[in-house]
């Protein structure tokens, strides 16, 4: 089947799949690390490695979510509450949308808020639907974005902002600043019983489900 001819709904359900395979994934690496005297037991250090790597292929997995059903409001496919998606582009199919944002543009960037929230409010009517889940959202998308570009980049301009995470967090700077993987096992703060991973993938498993 065509891009084009997706629905909103194959899309969603695609990236629920995985995010569901994903914490499947980490639940299996917690198991292996708590569990004692078992051959194949992670160490801690390896579990910090996996938690990365898993956060990181959800974020990327989100991304493509992200970019089919934008491409796919461009061609003014139905939302579930009824209301009328309204596109300023008229592409010719799904491909076709993606060139004519894209422009001059190298690569259109799905990982930043901001930019999608831009890009909604220039290519769809009202930004609808995608920029009031965003702009609601906004803060702890920003800071998980940072925490991937430095799992990403490991850059001196990645770390500041991942600093600013973990300060964020803890509310004054650590003396050891924790790795993101170590960070992303660390109980959030306002929901305590779950650690940082999982806040993440109910964060984007809700916003995914608003904005189709």
């Amino acid at each position: 089947m065509s891009s084009s001819r997706r629905k909103t709904s194959t899309v969603l359900r695609a990236f629920q799949a995985e995010i569901k395979r994903l914490e499947k994934f980490d639940s299996e690496n917690q198991l292996k690390f708590t569990t004692s005297g078992k051959k194949g037991n992670l160490s801690l250090r390896q579990l910090h490695l996996l938690t990365e790597h898993i956060f990181f292929v959800g974020f990327r997995t989100y991304e493509g979510f992200i970019r089919d059903l934008f491409l796919l409001y461009c061609l003014e496919k139905p939302h579930s509450s009824g209301k009328k998606v309204v596109s300023y582009l008229r592409p010719k199919d799904f491909n076709h949308a993606e060139i004519l944002i894209k422009s001059s543009m190298s690569f259109l960037d799905w990982t930043s808020p901001d930019e999608v929230i831009g890009r909604a409010e220039t290519y769809l009517q009202n930004g609808f639907p995608i920029k009031l889940p965003y702009e609601s959202n906004l803060q702890s998308l920003r800071e998980f974005k940072h925490i991937r570009n430095h799992i990403a980049h490991n850059s001196k301009e990645s770390l500041e902002k991942f600093k600013k995470v973990v300060k964020g967090h803890y509310g004054t700077m650590p003396l050891v600043i924790p790795p993101p993987g170590e960070f992303l096992l660390i109980p959030d703060k306002t929901n305590p019983k779950k650690y940082k991973l999982l806040v993440f993938f109910d964060l984007m498993k809700r916003i995914a489900q608003q904005l189709v």
